[in-house]
């Protein structure tokens, strides 16, 4: 995963003086009450302008690679312009290190000007949201969000196909029958759901396994859910009972990742 390889490289990155990396996380989150007025630009002038001051008295050479920093990093905010995740979190140097991260989970405001990068905080997110795979159910259709951080990866959507008894992405399926075959496939997959959910969890075992999701969360109706959960090497973390397929995507993961 992206983020594991990030985390692997910069671990063994050691600068010399007077170049440092800048470890920033910045909390941009528009929904926290306290960031409404777009608090995060007032702490990172804040931060910026302490670190300066500091910089300034002690090492000066220190302090022409901080304005470096700033201005490419203000010039990277500035293009940005309202469209801001939850949260940022950045590695900079002045030497070349430039690895800018969206996030959609939140996170605390933290500067760090150190020689090596400050990873904690981003090895603490990594383990409280995981690689994760939401299975949405409903009738015979079925999403998997994948996200990793909070943040949406990849989006399939799955149909039945009742002439030949498989599970299809929709992409490549055929137009959606008129309503007297819809309540067919209705019928179809309520009489014969049992088997049909089973090959769906055949089929979901193998992609956890070829995508190493760290967790599967199911929503949708408690029997669906519970079928999977029965035939699934791979274990379920939760399972919600809530009809989410139609949804927003990015709103469904919002809500399910407090739930789940």
């Amino acid at each position: 995963m992206a983020i594991d390889s990030l985390i692997n490289k910069l671990q063994y990155v050691q600068l010399e003086p007077p170049d440092k990396i800048l470890s920033l996380y910045l909390n941009t989150d528009m929904r926290d009450p306290e960031q409404q007025g777009g608090e995060w630009k007032i702490a990172l002038k804040s931060g910026f302008s302490r670190l300066k001051e500091y910089l300034a008295a002690s090492d000066p050479e220190e302090e022409k690679c901080l304005d470096g920093i700033r201005a490419k990093m203000n010039q990277y905010l500035n293009a940005m312009g309202k469209d801001m995740p939850r949260s940022l979190v950045f590695f900079v140097s002045d030497s070349g290190i430039w690895e800018p991260i969206k996030l959609q989970v939140p996170e605390d405001t933290r500067f760090y000007w150190e020689e090596t990068a400050v990873l904690d905080q981003l090895k603490g997110l990594r383990q409280t949201y995981p690689s994760t795979a939401f299975i949405l159910t409903q009738q015979h259709e079925v999403k998997i969000i994948e996200t990793v951080l909070g943040k949406i990866e990849a989006v399939e959507r799955y149909e039945y196909d009742m002439i030949n008894e498989s599970w299809k992405n929709s992409h490549s399926a055929v137009d959606k029958a008129p309503p007297f075959e819809e309540n067919r496939m209705r019928e179809h997959v309520t009489e014969n759901q049992s088997r049909l959910y089973k090959r769906l969890a055949a089929s979901l075992d193998q992609k956890a396994a070829a995508k190493r999701w760290e967790r599967m969360v199911i929503a949708g109706d408690k029997e669906t859910a519970d079928i999977l959960d029965q035939h699934m090497n791979k274990p379920i973390h939760s399972k919600i009972q809530k009809n989410l397929l139609n949804e927003n995507e990015h709103k469904v993961i919002e809500h399910l990742i407090k739930e789940a």
